[in-house]
């Protein structure tokens, strides 16, 4: 009888922790959906390390197929809502495996926040090639990377042409063009533009860096949420300057925005302002995505979006490099009328 007894009261409490556990999930997937970076608990939200809340399921789920069929139904749908739901796991459409198997040439896009590294001075040439890039946007980039970048073209077959403007730096080995000057400020945001040229079909390319919340973040580390409303705020502001200011009259053209947003993929300011682009990791990428690393706060922040001109075949996260973000690499094509 007590051997009994402590198998229901296990039994009990495996059940409670599953059920209670994967509410909880729920709720949180309710809470990244309708307030995500809007509030400042929303903001607490999203650059938290939601990634972590996957890993209770590594043990939840073997226990529940202990237990019973509706437990393992349970913690399978509340592991799989925690996943994609709450910490944003990627796997890509459909859409995109088909395109990425099929042939042809592709447009390969490179953004990069360098975090002002020094050190990126002495690799950058060595990363171009690597990259094989026709398009490398940077933000954040320091003078010594700007000199570097420019000797690229003394060791590569293809030459690049290289743009600098504030912070940014823009090359590409495409016949291109300036099309509009930095706008904004560090603490407005600012965005750069150029206009290239790929199989006939002229492309403008928009390099962004919304304001960051790191100092925000910061302090409520330190146990003040003073600046986390103030900072939903600059950069929901932000956005939607730098984005009216890319976006109005396009004319539906091939369009690409590449940069750091600083404005997690789930952001109600990013779907509010840049609705009528794909985000090119959302529709391509595996995985959650990460591009922002600071310890166990791993956020993807850094985004490249497209016009419906494009089809993405490929997107990743690029890791190793000496900065805390890290580069992005996307593969598309045009879509032939």
């Amino acid at each position: 009888m007590r051997s009994g007894t402590t198998g229901n009261t296990v039994t009990g409490v495996v059940t409670i922790v599953v059920v209670g556990y994967a509410l909880a999930m729920a709720l949180v997937a309710a809470a990244v959906a309708t307030t995500g970076d809007s509030n400042a608990l929303g903001m607490l939200l999203l650059f938290g390390p939601r990634w972590l809340l996957v890993f209770p399921w590594l043990l939840l789920v073997p226990l529940a197929f202990r237990k019973s069929w509706w437990l393992v139904l349970t913690a399978l749908v509340g592991a799989t809502v925690t996943l994609f739901s709450v910490s944003g796991f990627e796997v890509p459409t459909l859409s995109a495996l088909r395109t990425g198997a099929g042939g042809g040439k592709t447009l390969r896009v490179v953004t990069y926040n360098t975090d002002r590294s020094v050190a990126l001075a002495s690799r950058i040439v060595t990363d171009m090639l690597a990259w094989d890039a026709d398009v490398i946007v940077m933000q954040d980039c320091a003078p010594e990377v700007r000199a570097a970048m420019q000797t690229v073209s003394s060791v590569a077959d293809t030459k690049y042409q290289l743009y600098s403007e504030s912070e940014f730096c823009v090359a590409t080995r495409l016949p291109s063009a300036l099309l509009e000057r930095s706008t904004g400020s560090r603490n407005a945001g600012r965005a750069f533009a150029i206009q290239v040229t790929w199989e006939g079909t002229p492309v403008d390319v928009f390099t962004v860096h919304l304001p960051s919340p790191r100092n925000a973040l910061w302090a409520a580390r330190k146990g003040s949420a003073d600046l986390l409303e103030q900072s939903v705020e600059v950069r929901s502001t932000a956005s939607a300057a730098i984005a009216q200011w890319a976006l109005a009259n396009r004319g539906g053209g091939a369009v690409i925005v590449a940069g750091d947003f600083n404005l997690p993929v789930e952001s109600r300011a990013l779907g509010r302002d840049w609705s009528s682009l794909r985000n090119a990791f959302s529709e391509a990428g595996w995985g959650f995505g990460h591009t922002m690393f600071a310890g166990r706060h791993r956020v993807r922040i850094d985004h490249v979006l497209v016009s419906p001109a494009f089809t993405v075949r490929r997107a990743r996260v690029l890791s190793g490099y000496p900065s805390e973000h890290q580069p992005v690499v996307v593969e598309l094509a045009i879509i032939t009328r």
